[in-house]
């Protein structure tokens, strides 16, 4: 699938998630690949949380989109999905999250380069959080993103980051 059709499958994907009044969003900067250090730097992060729509599944947790860009210009991400609380004690917090991601890196290993085998991947994050006021929290987070076994390569891209979360509602 070209890189134009993908990217229209993901947007016509994330359109009945579109909504001016997001539950919360997420400003972050991670690590990129700290893993294998093939793509080094930093990568820029930016999330929305949704309130869970009447439609949704209840044990669905609340949808998400997002993207990672690579600041050195290596591998980006588009992802959407889902987000668990894990839990909320006194200031603390923990979640967890999964869903899909489409990604701009190469699907065989090229040159030095990470291969992700195929173009949509699985992700997954964990975040743990410290609320510094009453609508912020700052959060330590890793995200992880690979195909999971079901195409060759399977290197995998992991970052591991801060980010600001604000609820608008």
């Amino acid at each position: 699938m070209s890189k134009s059709k993908s990217i229209f499958m993901l947007i016509f994907f994330l359109v009945p998630f579109i909504d001016l009044e997001a539950a919360e969003y997420r400003l972050g900067l991670s690590m990129h690949d700290v893993e294998r250090r093939i793509e080094g730097g930093a990568a820029l992060s930016i999330e929305k949380i949704f309130d869970r729509p009447e439609w949704w599944h209840p044990y669905a947790g609340r949808p998400h989109v997002g993207t990672h860009i690579s600041l050195a210009n290596n591998t980006h991400l588009l992802y959407a999905g889902s987000t668990w609380n894990l839990f909320q004690k006194g200031k603390f917090s923990g979640e967890l999250a999964f869903g899909a991601a489409l990604h701009s890196g190469e699907e065989d290993i090229k040159n030095n380069e990470l291969g992700f085998g195929c173009k949509v991947n699985f992700r997954e994050m964990i975040a743990f959080g410290y609320k510094i006021a009453e609508n912020k929290v700052l959060q330590i987070s890793a995200q992880h993103m690979s195909n999971g076994s079901l195409c060759d390569p399977n290197q995998g891209l992991t970052s591991v980051g801060l980010r600001l979360a604000w609820k608008i509602n």
